[in-house]
C-alpha cells in the first residue's frame, strides 16, 4: 500500500469518528459504544498495516483518526 492509501483509510475512519461523536451529542447516546467500536476497528487495521509494512507509524495513524494530527501530516522521522 502507498501513503495515499493510508491517508484514504485514516480519512474515512476520522470522518466516521466525527459523525459518531456528533450523533452521540445530538441524539443522546443513541449508540453509546460506537466511538469505542470505531477506535477498535482503527486499532486492528493499524496493527494489520504495521504487519504489512514495518515502516508504518501506527501511533501517527491513530492520532490522525482521533483528529489529533492533520490528515496530510507526516510522522516524525526516526533516528537511524
Amino acid at each position: 500500500m502507498t501513503r495515499k492509501d493510508y491517508i484514504i483509510l485514516a480519512e474515512a475512519l476520522n470522518i466516521t469518528m466525527a459523525r459518531v461523536e456528533l450523533d452521540e451529542v445530538n441524539e443522546g447516546q443513541q449508540y453509546p459504544h460506537a466511538a469505542a467500536g470505531v477506535m477498535a476497528v482503527a486499532e486492528e487495521l493499524a496493527d494489520a498495516l504495521k504487519r504489512d509494512n514495518g515502516r508504518f507509524d501506527r501511533e501517527h495513524f491513530l492520532a490522525v483518526v482521533r483528529g489529533e494530527r492533520e490528515l496530510q501530516s507526516r510522522p516524525p522521522r526516526k533516528a537511524a
